[in-house]
């Protein structure tokens, strides 16, 4: 793997986990049902794009 998708790797999974870490601590509280799904669809989404990028043994995981 190249260096520089190394680094893109590195920066996508920061910025994924940045978001996910700003969902949790923000915690939602409304009580539509709409709104939490769309919520944990977006929380859900942040996941799919670590596993993306993950390698070796962080992707077994």
């Amino acid at each position: 793997m190249e260096k520089t998708e190394l680094i893109q790797k590195a920066k996508l999974a920061e910025s994924a986990w940045r978001v996910i870490w700003s969902m949790e601590q923000n915690t939602y509280t409304s009580d539509k049902k709409l709104h939490k799904v769309f919520y944990l669809k977006m929380k859900g989404d942040y996941f799919q794009y670590l596993a993306e990028v993950a390698c070796g043994d962080d992707r077994k995981r």
